[in-house]
């Protein structure tokens, strides 16, 4: 029975405790070991302030005042249960999800230590280089003396500091929008310097995603990877029916280093946006968040080989494009298994093609692309020349398909009326386009975008010198004027700058915006023939016909409100739950702590005051007991109030 009753005694606590935190999110191995560690603090202040420490010398458990200590320790567990429930808060709550939220708070505590760890690393690294300034670690001014420096040193500084920054930098070099040619040029030579996976560790990895031993599912399994990078490997092997295919497997214990390498990224940003002039302008935090979904989303290898079988959809009425196929029955979250293409990447080409057919394959993968995105199918985000292989047999092959893009139809409507803006070389049109996909704030100083797009279209269209560079220096346009595109519609324009510069390869100063342009005044042309129009008509009216037909009875009712003056307006100040959840939190959350620290204030002031009546039997006065009494009400309010912040810091998106 007193098993029993202790046990009831510590549900009661421990239920007593999360009611008043209301803390019922918390998990109970949590709200235990909160009850554990208040119990022994609290109970280590009742006996200090039973037994002066003195007396505490020598002492016997047994002379210690039983009758008194339970009373005198119950507030001071109470008090430290909750500030260890809402320290365990602290400790695992992670702002902006730039971490993986953690049960567990010594795990949590171990990984804080971690990544605190890693930044040290990191910021060395960078005063080492001399960026510390430019990032915003430190103040004052720096050595760096020209634009190629900075660009050499941040190279370097990225391929010490190792793991995800050389991946950070390999995306950067794809954003000649944010970086000047010579840092994209620069960062285009970081190489990850990852050793390949032993033997055994793959043997392993491979056993334990296939279920079973890798030799009894290929044949000429080659254990020399084809390639290793910091997310993954790549082995060459055969299929029983020969079939050659290549097995992608990431690198196991990835998640780990992923995402404390991205809480660092996430940290650096915060402080590079709050405390440098580029940092802001170019808004790091959101660049950082960018990075990190990126990254995440090439971590499960499932979604890459759903992207690759969904390009081969859309490229599937162009026979001189090829994309790998999916052996899906063999695919994990870790592994992806696919057909080989034998060729060589662009980039490596050593002999050159006949102009006819460069030029074939030029317009084939460029027609193919943009077609992809007007179409509304997904599409090769990174098309940069080692992505792109010329095979044995003429054809094209696209591989690596870890960063994809598709256009919703918003963006689609959008992408067309770029389109026919570049094919009708109107200015105006271009940046109404760019209004309508919401890159540009309507009070936007339109008159410059339009002189210095009108600027750009005379040198790349009517002067007849179009070049890849052309949409390169869009990008760097776009961003000079403070032109910030949504996610997919920068993936759209990044990924045809890159095509520019891999087709390129094929045909030296291939006149891709001319191609652009045409695209579009084809898709004009086909979107205003008869046929189009009438379909259009047909759409619209489905919609609108309805609409009009109870027109004519609307108008009526209006205005015959209108002839007898009962035509009213009402306006609610807060007509979405939404709006009013948020004001009643932030509302709850003013008065609790005005009351907490009202009641504090009282507090100390009755502990403060030698007058008042005695209670009967004992030295205390009643308002040192109401002010013992106050301040526990208020720490109690305290503690739920920091408590309800910080469960929605972590909750925030």
């Amino acid at each position: 029975m007193g098993l029993l009753a202790n046990l009831a005694l510590l549900l009661g606590f421990a239920w007593l405790v999360r009611g008043l935190l209301s803390a019922h999110e918390v998990t109970w191995p949590r709200t235990f070991l909160a009850v554990f560690i208040g119990g022994v603090l609290g109970t280590a202040m009742a006996v200090l302030l039973v037994v002066s420490p003195a007396e505490l010398v020598g002492i016997d458990a047994e002379d210690l005042p039983r009758a008194e200590l339970p009373l005198i320790a119950l507030p001071f567990q109470l008090v430290g249960t909750m500030v260890a429930i809402v320290a365990f808060e602290l400790i695992s709550s992670r702002p902006a999800r730039t971490e993986v939220r953690l049960r567990n708070p010594v795990h949590a505590l171990a990984r804080r230590f971690r990544i605190v760890g890693r930044g040290v690393q990191v910021s060395r690294i960078a005063s080492r280089h001399g960026l510390a300034p430019l990032l915003g670690l430190r103040r004052g001014g720096t050595d760096v003396r020209s634009p190629e420096e900075l660009a050499r040193r941040a190279r370097e500084a990225l391929e010490d500091a190792g793991g995800m920054f050389v991946k950070l930098g390999q995306l950067l070099a794809t954003r000649p929008d944010l970086l000047p040619p010579v840092a994209v040029a620069e960062l285009g030579r970081l190489h990850a310097g990852v050793r390949p996976l032993p033997r055994e560790e793959v043997v392993t990895a491979l056993t334990q995603e296939l279920g079973t031993t890798p030799e009894s599912l290929f044949t000429d399994l080659s254990w020399t990877p084809l390639g290793s990078a910091s997310i993954a490997q790549v082995h060459a092997a055969r299929l029983p029916d020969g079939t050659e295919v290549v097995l992608k497997l990431r690198r196991p214990g990835l998640e780990v280093v992923v995402e404390r390498d991205l809480a660092i990224v996430s940290w650096l940003a915060r402080i590079a946006e709050r405390r440098t002039a580029w940092g802001r302008a170019y808004g790091a935090s959101a660049l950082a968040a960018e990075f990190a979904t990126a990254l995440r989303g090439e971590l499960d290898l499932r979604t890459e080989a759903r992207h690759a079988s969904e390009v081969a959809a859309a490229l599937a009425g162009e026979p001189r494009i090829v994309v790998p196929q999916i052996v899906g029955s063999l695919g994990t979250e870790r592994l992806v298994v696919m057909e080989r293409l034998r060729g060589r990447p662009l980039s490596d080409l050593t002999t050159p093609l006949t102009s006819e057919v460069a030029a074939e394959l030029a317009d084939a993968l460029c027609t193919s692309q943009i077609d992809a995105m007007l179409a509304g199918d997904r599409f090769h985000a990174d098309p940069h020349p080692g992505n792109v292989l010329h095979l044995d047999d003429g054809r094209i092959g696209l591989i690596d398909l870890g960063a994809t893009g598709k256009l919703d139809a918003f963006e689609r409507a959008s992408m067309f009326q770029l389109l026919v803006a570049l094919g009708l070389q109107e200015p105006t049109l271009l940046s109404e386009a760019l209004v309508a996909v919401g890159a540009i704030a309507p009070d936007h100083d339109r008159d410059r975008l339009e002189r210095e797009l009108a600027r750009f279209l005379a040198t790349h269209l009517d002067s007849g010198l179009p070049s890849a560079t052309a949409l390169t220096e869009l990008l760097r346009l776009l961003t000079e004027l403070g032109v910030r595109l949504p996610a997919q519609a920068s993936t759209m324009f990044r990924a045809l700058a890159t095509l520019a510069g891999t087709v390129e390869h094929l045909v030296p100063g291939y006149p891709i915006v001319d191609r652009i342009a045409e695209r579009g005044g084809a898709e004009l042309k086909a979107r205003t023939s008869p046929e189009s129009i009438g379909e259009f008509v047909q759409q619209e009216w489905a919609q609108v016909g309805p609409l009009l037909r109870r027109a004519p009875r609307h108008l009526d009712r209006i205005a015959t409100q209108l002839q007898h003056g009962g035509l009213a307006t009402r306006v609610r100040l807060f007509g979405d739950h939404e709006d009013v959840r948020v004001v009643e939190r932030l509302v709850n959350r003013v008065v609790l702590t005005a009351l907490a620290l009202g009641a504090g204030l009282l507090s100390v002031l009755m502990l403060g005051t030698p007058a008042g009546p005695e209670l009967a039997g004992s030295d205390l006065r009643l308002l040192e007991v109401l002010g013992w009494l106050g301040l526990f009400a208020s720490t109690v309010l305290l503690l739920r109030v920091l408590l309800a912040v910080l469960r929605a810091e972590a909750e925030d998106p």
